[in-house]
């Protein structure tokens, strides 16, 4: 319940600095605003359907024969599928996949999915896999005769795109393609675990399972583009693919299977998997060789869309349940689900949203804030300035460099923030395109390399702050996002602001 606490307040700051940067980007009144909408249908899916089940008198009208309930249990797993697919098109901003191609990869690996009693049943005899309780049994029937299995059937429909057609002509049509077909084993695997459970399953076939077969197949496809990268064969990558995705399902399971392990490790792997899964989709769509600052991703809104969207999901089941068994079966529900439920949607909602986009820039895929810091939210602080119009002016103290007076006799001095920069490893560095060069003596005057002082994680358009500011000793050359220091002179610090 604290961590619960703790991401509502975290969301609650994060939702200030967003309605404060939306009213920067795009002033318009409340009504006309996307964040200030979201929030009012958050009010609404968090009080109507609780007045709907206090003061309503239709709790147990609802009988369910086997085809309606049967198409309760697809419409819940479509609205489930349909929601995660939605969030993978818009972050698939360049080149957007045809819908058709998606949705063939989604019907064939509804298809597929039934192929694993058969392949089951001719791995798992025939190794003499089998699940007893021991440990060491339990691991590689969890690795082999689950996660092997699974990931071998939700690897096909992706093969079929690779060796049939050119739809995957970018890096992260490869995650998009892989998530799309766990998407549809998730799907046809919600139905039998939501009938089974009588809807009692919702919160995690909404946010684990679905998630957690898209991290484990993303794992293939990432292992493909970064082969493709490298000139290798992506056969190469999809095999190394397969078997890191084979270890990670079949550790997440054999802790989670066994009643008498610590189920809290699955999560905590869950968690850092999350990151992973940020970080592979952040890189590829880094490496799109479509990249076009004025069309990447905006996240902001991100976060506010799944949060609505996934709890509509949850709060329809409740309202469901509630028609079927009445108002006690219905708080039971929510009771056994909402508050883990709500902890992890802030946690997804959160970490999904947090991008940074520099083309060409690999991250690597390790935690960045040290092993615990995977156990919390993925945030990343401070806005993206990137195709913002920035003016530089005079400042308070002059800098004893080199270049600084040639600055400092040009300014002021407008131009645009183009991409962001990685210099050493700081990723908060943006190249500064001048309307107007600077006749610097030995040094390249049609752009900077700036940031924020330290004492600012932006800059606002309503006050100057103080930007530190390096000159390029020759034409910029930028490889895979990033600026080596030796091309590099630092000028001073000037004053700057957004216009």
């Amino acid at each position: 319940m604290l961590f619960l606490i703790a991401l509502v307040a975290l969301v609650a700051y994060q939702l200030q600095r967003d309605i404060r940067l939306v009213r920067r980007l795009h002033p318009s009144p409340p009504w006309r605003s996307p964040v200030h909408r979201a929030g009012l249908i958050f009010v609404l899916l968090f009080t109507v359907p609780f007045l709907f089940v206090r003061y309503s008198n239709w709790g147990g009208a609802l009988t369910l024969s086997s085809t309606t309930a049967l198409f309760a249990y697809g419409f819940l797993s479509f609205l489930i599928s349909y929601t995660w697919y939605r969030y993978l098109t818009w972050l698939d901003r360049f080149e957007p996949e045809r819908t058709a191609w998606i949705l063939v990869v989604f019907l064939l690996s509804c298809g597929t999915t039934f192929l694993v009693f058969p392949l089951g049943s001719l791995i798992i005899p025939n190794l003499g896999l089998v699940m007893d309780g021991t440990a060491y049994h339990d691991w590689w029937y969890a690795v082999i005769g689950i996660g092997l299995v699974e990931e071998t059937v939700k690897l096909l429909p992706l093969l079929v795109i690779l060796l049939f057609t050119r739809q995957a002509d970018e890096p992260f049509d490869l995650i998009l393609y892989a998530s799309i077909s766990a998407l549809g084993f998730a799907f046809i695997e919600n139905m039998q675990y939501l009938a089974s459970s009588e809807f009692h399953a919702i919160g995690g076939r909404v946010l684990y399972a679905s998630v957690a077969h898209m991290v484990f197949s993303s794992n293939v496809a990432y292992s493909i583009a970064m082969t493709r990268r490298a000139g290798w064969p992506w056969a190469v990558g999809l095999f190394g693919g397969l078997v890191l995705a084979s270890f990670a399902h079949g550790f997440y399971d054999f802790w989670l299977l066994a009643p008498d392990r610590p189920g809290v490790l699955t999560l905590m792997f869950f968690l850092a998997n999350i990151h992973l899964w940020v970080m592979m989709k952040n890189n590829l769509i880094n490496l799109s060789p479509h990249y076009q600052e004025s069309m990447r991703p905006q996240p902001v809104m991100f976060r506010y869309r799944m949060i609505n969207a996934l709890s509509a999901i949850f709060l329809f089941t409740y309202i469901l349940k509630f028609l079927i068994d009445g108002e006690i079966a219905a708080r039971d529900l929510l009771l056994a689900q909402g508050p883990t439920m709500g902890a992890t949607l802030l946690f997804l909602a959160i970490s999904l949203s947090s991008f940074r986009f520099i083309p060409g820039y690999v991250a690597p895929l390790r935690p960045t804030n040290g092993i615990w810091g995977w156990l919390f939210p993925r945030i990343e602080w401070g806005e993206d300035l990137t195709g913002r119009r920035l003016q530089l002016r005079i400042p308070e103290q002059r800098s004893d460099t080199p270049h600084y007076m040639a600055l400092h006799r040009a300014l002021p001095l407008e131009g645009t923030l183009g991409q962001r920069v990685i210099l050493e490893g700081d990723r908060d560095w943006y190249l500064f395109r001048l309307e107007r060069p600077i006749p610097f003596d030995g040094a390249y005057g049609g752009a900077l390399l700036i940031q924020p002082h330290r004492d600012n994680d932006t800059i606002p358009d309503d006050r100057y702050v103080l930007v530190a500011a390096m000159t390029f000793n020759g034409t910029p050359e930028l490889r895979d996002g990033k600026a080596h220091k030796r091309q590099l002179a630092f000028t001073g610090f000037v004053h700057g602001r957004l216009v």
